[in-house]
């Protein structure tokens, strides 16, 4: 789990009070594997989430890049990788294989949320537009989720100034005391 996928997990974990996985290997699958999943036991709430983030505001995604990316993460879309033996050549797609994923481990596919979490993205104002579309498309809603203006901020919120063990959430913690105590 890198850095981004931690921090990911920890607001699932803090902030909508669910039980995670992290990097779930999709049995035949082709050397997949799924970033994140959460379940909040209250609600009954299932996700499937990914993460692809860079901070640099020129690399971030923009519609085109993000329908790419969730054919391949969430509908099992082979990577477009050219060679006779490629998944793609072959028109094999690991679909079904994440499908069995998410029942092997007790959730239901049809009841699975699926996020993608990025920075930013390059055009805002397509965003719902293209949401919708690929929703009536794929069949599939994605909610889209900015590590910058939404989880980071919000799992702030809820660090307190514990000594926690989770060295993201001790990290936060150290920030928000940083924060609070500067001198005018």
């Amino acid at each position: 789990m890198n850095a981004v996928e931690h921090i990911v997990e920890a607001y699932y974990r803090i902030c909508r009070k669910c039980f995670t996985m992290h990097d779930v290997k999709i049995p035949k699958g082709n050397n997949r594997q799924l970033d994140l999943l959460a379940v909040n036991l209250s609600d009954k709430s299932q996700f499937h989430i990914e993460s692809s983030v860079t901070h640099v505001p020129r690399w971030c995604p923009d519609v085109a890049k993000l329908e790419e990316a969730f054919d391949r993460k969430f509908l099992g879309a082979p990577a477009k990788r050219e060679g006779p033996n490629r998944d793609l050549a072959k028109g094999k797609t690991s679909q079904q294989a994440i499908s069995d994923a998410y029942k092997l481990l007790g959730l239901e596919p049809e009841k699975v949320q699926r996020v993608w979490v990025l920075w930013t993205i390059n055009d805002p104002d397509n965003l719902i537009t293209f949401l919708e579309e690929y929703k009536k498309k794929k069949g599939i809603k994605i909610q889209v989720l900015s590590l910058r203006d939404e989880i980071i901020p919000e799992l702030q919120k809820m660090v307190d100034t514990a000594n926690y063990d989770d060295e993201v959430l001790r990290t936060l913690s150290l920030l928000k005391q940083m924060e609070a105590q500067k001198l005018p």
